[in-house]
């Protein structure tokens, strides 16, 4: 039996307290991706593991840390009752080349005998495709997470491959409805759900520090479709507002920008942070009133899936971001959305914002928004009734 579930809008996640389910289609699950390299990401799978799932996690035993350029060994634990295993991989500093050893994971789904694998790499990847390959192989239906969001031109032979890991996969989850339509596009019968990969840590009472001015952030690499160019523009349209700019990120074009911010005579007010570990950007949010995420699309990228905005939102930061990419399906109706490319509407919605009393609004609806939808126990609960469906329709 085909179930045609497509989960197309966010629905209310459960508490951080979940009773087990005596009656769980799933109960061990195996999830493989690089991301899980960084503890700080894995609060889907600890909240997964909350409700009675065998969780284990397969990451790369070496990987390159995409920000600062540092190799990372990961060592096998296990923490918050969700197990780590290290997979020996190959060509590890080339994501595009990168490929796990098909001994040591067939090994592990043989051990582990999970009800279901969920890849979380992309289906265009070498790695992906292997891990879809190899499950199938061994019977276990498997699961990939998409954040791909726009229809890039391939060679033949890899939008081949691409299309084979799709036919072969039990569903889909997709980070965007965007991805979820470039899914539907390729294999129209197969199962889609739209859910963020990653869910967000809410704080019980956030922090706000007291600070003079608006004080408004942006999060991001540095790189042109980023916007940031877009926003120092409507910042200085908004010369006569007290206003200071925090920036964080590194890339390719942070020279360009703090030239045009000396050329708009900004520099004094912007204060360039650099890359920061992912532990230290929480810290950042209580220094914040807004963040402003001005993206903008071009034929090759799209913003793909706002977890930036998720977690400022979930801090009680006020929210600007762009109509481009993914951004306007997380922000919703609690926050502020202007077209790309528009440095008067950006500089008229930060007017708009200028003041506490102003921000307050958006900035509670926005909490209530990521608790309800973008927090670890929302975004696994939402994951969990998606593989239900998939496990007993199989």
């Amino acid at each position: 039996m085909k179930v045609q579930q497509e989960v197309t809008a966010p629905r209310p996640g459960g508490d951080a307290t979940v009773r087990p389910s005596a009656r769980l289609p799933v109960r061990r699950v195996l999830v493989i991706s690089h991301t899980y390299v960084n503890p700080a990401n894995r609060g889907k799978l600890r909240a997964l593991a909350a409700r009675g799932l065998d969780v284990t996690i397969g990451v790369p035993q070496h990987s390159r840390e995409a920000a600062l350029g540092r190799t990372i060994e990961v060592r096998w634990e296990r923490q918050n009752a969700v197990e780590v295993f290290p997979v020996p991989t190959r060509h590890y500093k080339d994501p595009e080349a990168v490929l796990f050893s098909r001994r040591a994971l067939v090994a592990l789904l043989r051990d582990k005998r999970p009800d279901l694998v969920q890849v979380e790499e992309e289906p265009s990847t070498r790695v992906g495709q292997q891990v879809v390959r190899i499950a199938r192989s061994l019977g276990v239906p498997a699961v990939l997470c998409t954040r791909q969001n726009v229809d890039l031109p391939v060679p033949l032979f890899t939008g081949w491959r691409t299309h084979r890991a799709l036919r072969r996969l039990r569903g889909a989850i997709a980070g965007s409805e965007g991805a979820a339509a470039l899914v539907r596009r390729t294999v129209p019968d197969l199962p889609v759900a739209v859910i963020p990969q990653l869910g967000v840590p809410v704080p019980t009472a956030p922090e706000h520090a007291l600070h003079e001015g608006q004080a408004i952030g942006c999060v991001g690499r540095l790189v042109p479709e980023k916007g940031l160019d877009t926003l120092l523009r409507a910042l200085a349209e908004n010369r006569t507002v007290r206003w200071h700019l925090m920036v964080v990120g590194d890339g390719p074009d942070r020279e360009r920008l703090e030239r045009l911010a000396s050329e708009l005579r900004l520099a004094a007010r912007v204060r360039w942070m650099g890359a920061l570990p992912p532990e230290e950007v929480p810290k950042i949010w209580p220094e914040l009133d807004v963040l402003v995420h001005p993206s903008r699309a071009v034929p090759t990228w799209a913003e793909s899936s706002g977890q930036v905005v998720a977690e400022a939102m979930a801090h009680e930061v006020a929210v600007v971001g762009t109509s481009a990419g993914a951004t306007p399906e997380m922000i919703g109706d609690a926050g502020l959305v202007v077209p790309p490319d528009d440095p008067a509407a950006l500089a008229a919605a930060l007017r708009r914002l200028a003041t506490e009393a102003a921000r307050r609004p958006f900035a509670q609806a926005g909490r209530a928004r990521a608790m309800r939808f973008f927090s670890d126990d929302a975004v696994a609960e939402r994951t969990l009734d998606f593989w239900r469906t998939l496990v007993v329709s199989g």
